[in-house]
């Protein structure tokens, strides 16, 4: 089965368990998707790529909007910004990964390679 009739068997099944469509095809997921990468929604994905593309995502937007906003202005090194917005890319990872890793036993949704089987 192709890649995007995967994707929208997935979208059937999370919107009738009742995911808002915000949180299947977030914004992160979006432009993935616009970069050409073929991935499936953050409830089919294992807890490791969810880790990965949350913090690759998450952390230099952090550490940019905080040098600005404030470690500069406090005198901060740059070896603090990256070592900081690392430690909260992490944790913001390792929260996100176990977001999905949870909600998709919750909801007892298929695996991405089962869906739409005949």
């Amino acid at each position: 089965m192709d890649y995007e009739r995967k994707l929208k068997a997935a979208s059937e099944e999370l919107n009738s368990k009742g995911v808002w469509k915000s949180n299947y095809n977030p914004p992160s997921a979006k432009l993935l998707q616009m970069l050409g990468l073929q991935q499936p929604p953050p409830y089919y994905r294992s807890f490791w790529v969810n880790f990965t593309n949350s913090f690759i995502v998450y952390t230099p937007i952090f550490g940019v909007l905080m040098w600005f906003i404030l470690w500069s202005a406090e005198g901060q090194s740059v070896t603090y910004a990256v070592i900081s917005s690392s430690i909260a890319g992490v944790a913001y990872g390792v929260t996100m990964a176990l977001y999905f890793f949870i909600q998709r036993r919750r909801l007892n949704l298929k695996k991405w390679e089962d869906l739409g089987g005949e």
